[in-house]
């Protein structure tokens, strides 16, 4: 058995870091006792480590307001840098960097400490979340299908007729009705203001107000299952956070026991980079400048029967993410890019056996896959119930037991448990009670959030903590599965067009999703013997900060510049889900078939199978959550790097061993922490006062 590493290392253990999810039976019971001394240590570090001071503050929030502004021009306005869609903002580890640096040398200069390691790691965690808020996370996602409706409404799709009209008064910027009417100032928010005319904001300060409220219950719902689930992933499983390693490093200066701002290794992976994106660069505004190539897509050269009814593979070349791979487990690296390859496979043999592969229409992936990943899921949260009830039951009996029965020790999580178990009621009943005053049916809101909440977003998050994913993208959406018992067309226009706004809002792009940063933020507050709850503040402050700059931002290009000439993505989302809800409404939508059920069944067998499989054989390489997230556009992108990495930590282990790895560890964070510095660099050379064009990123 693979020894893990201890809550303290910034590094890998003495050999390579093993994947967690759904252990050896064995490996599992032995990773989930800690000694005594451990656990004490542990405690001592969670309850009476350093908190933040108030210079923090002073330094984080102009950060925010400005990294606010960038991130938005960027995804909106510059288009080829998308800060939105990665789950570590790249201007948050940018200004992380920028800031160790400026600290440690005005530090030595005036030979006292500026910013300790509490405060970089508050600035940090505010940065964090302010650019998920301001992008694909909420603001990205929230303004455009608000306004979308009276613009792209006409007499031929009757969006008014069969989606407009049933949607609440008080949550849009416009009044809902069934006449083909647009509002002048819907009008310029598209296509812009005309000379002399002022940016209305008046109308959108309610709607944003009461959709403000319920991302809010949405949000302490994140919180509340991130104090519930820290001391299971982190001191249980032992998680190993692969995106909170560059941050842990820059925080302490070090890793894998060598120094890491002065380390000539970390520097030439940093070059590497630099001068990749810097060529392309240059391209993008010299024709005359070669570029390098990033991305290669192969599909093209499939032309015959059955190859050409393969979905898509492509060839994306990153290299921040073959240095987050580098870090992962190779059986989790195998998983990851050989069932991908797989679903790809699948397509192949529907075809060979007489088949037609069908998109599943709202996701990249097919019907067939979509719904095995479904399948995936459902047993992956069923296993982590049953595997983690002990631990369930212990926080439930803290939280509600007398003042004896207090087994566990909650003084160092983010909310005491009674808090957490409270809170995620009462918040999750706030949701319920929302959709149900906007018109959406109780028990279609509890479901709707519910799988979303419960189920999609813990996976996703799942996924980053312990597979290291870029992107929170999944393969269905909620009423892929409530269609399974309830076809979409009896449960009525009304609840049908609020399905579209979740679905728009909330569930159809988990790009963003805060549950995430939520968890890495704690992992890095017990690395650096912080205590969780001193980050609590801060996260919250960062989300209503960031939520109010952003939204003013995003609604001030939209009117100066034509909403019509940003970027198109966030237009084209609201688009999808409102005609797919139309096609529903009219009956239109392609029924739900075979290919659904078979799908669904198949996926819950096979990762029922893999789940056995790990628990009762240490050899055994193949991981369900490699399975589950498959089909997706996330793993579209980055299969080809955790391909390279997998290859390159075979050839290490084979040749070099531990030595070698962690003499290259370096130089892979040293690539994640250039490509983050380019594409931050690129996209403040591509606001209007410099007005230079911005290569693309190989993360779309």
């Amino acid at each position: 058995m693979q020894q893990r590493a201890g809550p303290d290392t910034l590094g890998p253990p003495c050999t390579e870091p093993e994947s967690h999810y759904l252990v050896n039976a064995s490996e599992q019971r032995q990773s989930s006792i800690l000694t005594p001394g451990h656990e004490a240590a542990q405690r001592s570090a969670s309850s009476s480590g350093s908190v933040p001071r108030l210079r923090a503050f002073l330094v984080a929030l102009p950060l925010l307001v400005a990294i606010c502004f960038v991130s938005v021009y960027a995804d909106m306005v510059s288009k080829t840098v998308q800060f939105g869609v990665l789950q570590l903002a790249p201007p948050a580890v940018a200004a992380l960097f920028a800031l160790a640096l400026v600290s440690r040398g005005l530090g030595r200069l005036l030979r006292r400490e500026l910013l300790s390691r509490a405060d970089l790691l508050v600035v940090y965690v505010m940065l964090l979340v302010g650019v998920m808020v301001s992008t694909r996370g909420v603001v990205e996602k929230l303004i455009p299908p608000l306004a979308y409706l009276p613009y792209y409404g006409t007499e031929a799709n009757a969006l008014h007729v069969y989606v407009t009209r049933h949607l609440p008064a008080w949550a849009m910027p416009f009044t809902p009705s069934a006449a083909l009417t647009m509002p002048d100032t819907i009008r310029r928010y598209h296509e812009g203001l005309r000379p002399g005319e002022t940016l209305p904001f008046g109308i959108w300060v309610g709607p944003l107000l009461v959709w403000f409220v319920l991302i809010a219950c949405v949000v302490w719902v994140f919180v509340c299952l991130a104090a519930l689930l820290r001391r299971r992933w982190v001191e249980e499983e032992r998680l190993s956070f692969p995106l909170t390693r560059l941050p842990l490093a820059i925080l302490h200066d070090e890793i894998e026991h060598q120094p890491f701002l002065r380390n000539r290794t970390m520097w030439a992976g940093f070059a590497l980079p630099v001068l990749v994106f810097g060529l392309n660069g240059l391209s993008a505004n010299f024709p005359n400048v070669p570029s390098l190539v990033l991305d290669f897509n192969l599909s093209p050269l499939f032309t015959q029967r059955p190859w050409s009814e393969m979905d898509g593979i492509r060839f994306w070349v990153s290299l921040a993410a073959i240095g987050f791979a580098y870090f992962l487990p190779g059986d989790l690296l195998l998983s990851l890019w050989l069932f991908f390859l797989l679903t790809r496979a699948q397509d192949l043999v529907a075809v060979v056996l007489g088949g037609q592969p069908q998109g599943i229409g709202t996701h990249n992936a097919r019907v067939w896959t979509g719904y095995q990943a479904a399948g995936a899921y459902l047993v992956l949260i069923a296993a982590q119930i049953r595997i983690g009830w002990p631990y369930f039951r212990q926080a439930w009996t803290t939280a509600f037991g007398g003042p004896a029965e207090k087994p566990l020790d909650e003084s160092g999580e983010l909310l005491s448990y009674r808090a957490a178990f409270v809170g995620l009621v009462a918040a999750f009943g706030g949701i319920v009670l929302w959709l149900s005053l906007a018109g959406m049916s109780p028990l279609l809101a509890f479901a709707q959030m519910g799988i979303y909440l419960f189920v999609v977003a813990i996976i996703m998050t799942r996924s980053v903590s312990e597979a290291g994913l870029l992107m929170t993208e999944t393969s269905f959406l909620p009423s892929h599965l409530i269609r399974l018992v309830a076809p979409l067309p009896t449960l009525g226009a009304p609840n049908l067009s609020l399905v579209a706004l979740t679905d728009i809002v909330f569930t159809r792009d988990l790009r963003g999703v805060l549950l995430s940063p939520f968890m890495d933020s704690q992992k890095m507050a017990g690395e650096t013997g912080m205590r969780p709850r001193a980050l609590l503040a801060p996260l919250l402050l960062a989300i209503v900060v960031g939520f109010v700059v952003a939204s003013f931002f995003f609604l001030q290009f939209s009117y100066q510049l034509g909403n019509v000439n940003l970027y198109g993505y966030p237009n084209g989302n609201a688009g999808n889900m409102f005609n797919t809800t139309l096609g529903a409404i009219r009956g239109s939508a392609r029924p739900t078939d075979a290919t659904a059920y078979g799908g669904l069944g198949v996926g819950i067998v096979v990762t029922a199978l893999l789940v056995w499989l790990r628990a009762q054989f240490t050899w055994f390489p193949l991981n369900p959550l490699g399975y589950a997230i498959a089909p997706t556009w996330t793993m579209y992108v980055f299969w080809f790097p955790f391909f390279l990495a997998w290859l390159l930590k075979g050839i290490q282990a084979r040749f070099g061993g531990i030595a070698l790895y962690r003499r290259w560890a370096p130089f892979m964070l040293g690539m994640i922490l250039g490509e983050f510095t380019m594409a931050v660099f690129w996209a403040l050379m591509s606001t209007q006062r410099v007005g230079w064009n911005a290569p693309m990123f190989p993360w779309p």
